[in-house]
């Protein structure tokens, strides 16, 4: 939220520059005098819908505002902002993952490990101790919601070097949480948050150690922040 206020602050400083470097230039004044004389001339007679005084002037405005560098500026710095909030969007649409916890027996197996970006483990099952992953950039949301966490600890190990990482427990099971970060932040369980500076963090909730239903979360980053929360 405070981003978007900041970006509004901006294009309202950005368009207000605008206003007065129009005002100020003598040419560009001029014609935005006669197109607003138009429209007074306009609402006088009467005239209603789309006629020629409308179309003139309105055109004038609009060639006064684009070739006004501020203006232009503006508009280009809104389409990035719009092209960046798009790509976020359909980032995080694509980042959950649900990650599927049990105690069955699972066959070796060897894959490639994707580097970048953020990871789709949507139709993974891993065993009791099988999840690994392995980052150099990207968010990862580790949702352990569906997952069954009986018997015996279940750890999940994440190393990257730039990225934030979510992790989703359900309410039943207890969590332990290992962290080290060189700049970055912990949220535990709403409960409060730890700023690392090139340290390393570890916490477990109350029932944790007498709990049949827990999981280990390890958590290795550069820079990142980490957050685990109740479901």
């Amino acid at each position: 939220m405070k981003k978007v206020q900041f970006f509004i602050l901006l294009e309202t400083v950005i368009f207000t520059m605008a206003f007065f470097d129009i005002l100020a230039n003598e040419g560009a004044r001029a014609i935005l005098l006669f197109a607003v004389l138009l429209l007074l001339i306009r609402y006088l007679i009467g005239g209603k819908g789309v006629d020629f005084l409308l179309v003139s002037s309105s055109g004038l405005i609009f060639l006064v505002f684009m070739l006004n560098p501020y203006f232009i500026f503006g508009m280009l710095l809104i389409s990035v902002y719009m092209i960046i909030n798009f790509f976020s969007r359909y980032e995080k649409k694509n980042q959950y993952t649900h990650i599927l916890l049990d105690n069955q027996s699972l066959e070796a197996r060897r894959e490639k490990t994707q580097w970048f970006g953020n990871q789709d483990h949507t139709k993974d099952q891993y065993g009791f101790e099988d999840i690994n992953i392995i980052r150099l950039f990207g968010n990862d949301i580790v949702d352990l919601d569906e997952g069954v966490l009986v018997g015996r600890d279940n750890i999940v190990v994440i190393r990257k070097t730039f990225g934030r990482t979510k992790v989703l427990v359900p309410i039943d099971v207890e969590v332990s949480l290992s962290a080290s970060s060189l700049y970055g932040r912990v949220r535990f369980l709403n409960l409060s948050f730890w700023d690392l500076r090139n340290e390393s963090f570890s916490i477990s909730s109350p029932g944790y150690k007498e709990s049949h239903k827990r999981v280990k979360i390890v958590v290795n980053c550069l820079f990142g922040d980490v957050e685990v929360i109740r479901v």
